[in-house]
């Protein structure tokens, strides 16, 4: 992928692939969805960390589907190394901004007036300077400003939960701003659609729902604030689940190492913050910065980042 200067039609969209079965049928119907909701396959870059480049060998609808599947080296690599691979390959590709979508996530603009990758590059380039990510639906899809994540970068000594809490927090704290927008439909997914994939178009929000998606109520309340369907509210769909429980029984040592991965994470967390918490409100930096007075984002070695009200005399 190649940044060809116009900021309305030249999207790079980051999934992850970190391995395992059913991972890929995940990726599968998230690229379906953002297939189907305007991003063209030269706009998708798969990630694709597992061991045997699962998403790649064992797909053949993201091998027609995808422009790029990019196998990282290691293999295996956590979230946080994954992140900070995405903004370094846009940054090397030219592209000053970029999309991330989690791979247990479905986008559609069914029933709104605007494809969905339409009004999110049109936002996205009518932002204001100062941006550095914009939020469609929390993080679940969002845009990142390239030069803004290449100064913060993604801590790696947090592997997975909780490393969108310490980058929201930071890259406030290096002068970017997190906006919130609306481009369409966002649904987290955590079932199966049954095999095989249904035809590459967009889906409405019930027929998402009858399938096991769905919405928590913040990103809901910002979709009805923001949505241009006469007739936005889906009806209760009881979810028809294909697939009950996503975990992948044949990857117990992968599981065992990631659990040892998330505590050490924690602990480091706690060490970093003073607290689990990832409450910290993005895009209210005023507050942050009253908590953390001292907080320098230039020093990455410092510990301690405790609130000044437990700092020792």
């Amino acid at each position: 992928p190649r940044y060809g200067g116009n900021a309305k039609t030249d999207a790079l969209l980051f999934l992850f692939c970190p391995g395992g079965n059913t991972t890929v049928r995940f990726v599968e119907q998230a690229v379906l969805s953002s297939r189907a909701a305007g991003f063209a396959k030269e706009h998708i870059v798969i990630i694709d960390t597992s061991p045997n480049t699962h998403c790649y060998s064992d797909s053949a609808f993201l091998r027609a589907e995808v422009g790029y599947v990019y196998p990282t080296i290691p293999s295996d690599m956590t979230f946080a190394m994954m992140q900070n691979v995405a903004w370094n390959l846009a940054q090397r590709w030219g592209f000053p901004y970029y999309f991330w979508q989690h791979a247990d996530v479905v986008i559609t603009h069914e029933g709104e007036k605007e494809e969905f990758a339409t009004k999110a590059m049109r936002i996205v380039s009518a932002a204001p300077p100062d941006w550095g990510q914009i939020q469609f639906g929390y993080d679940l899809f969002a845009a990142y400003r390239t030069e803004a994540v290449a100064r913060v970068r993604w801590d790696q000594g947090i592997s997975h939960y909780l490393a969108d809490c310490d980058f929201h927090i930071r890259i406030q704290f290096a002068g970017y701003r997190i906006l919130s927008s609306y481009a369409g439909i966002v649904l987290h997914i955590k079932t199966l659609i049954p095999s095989p994939l249904p035809e590459m178009k967009s889906y409405s929000i019930d027929w998402y729902k009858e399938r096991g998606a769905f919405e928590t109520r913040p990103i809901k309340n910002n979709r009805l604030r923001h949505t241009t369907n006469p007739n936005p509210d889906s009806r209760r769909s009881q979810a028809k689940l294909d697939f009950r429980g996503v975990k992948d029984i044949s990857l117990n040592a992968t599981q065992t190492r990631y659990d040892f991965e998330h505590e050490a994470a924690e602990k480091y967390y706690m060490s970093k913050w003073g607290s689990l918490h990832c409450d910290w409100n993005p895009g209210k930096i005023e507050f942050i910065q009253k908590e953390f007075p001292r907080f320098d984002i230039n020093d990455a070695g410092a510990a301690r980042r405790i609130p000044p009200r437990e700092m020792p005399a």
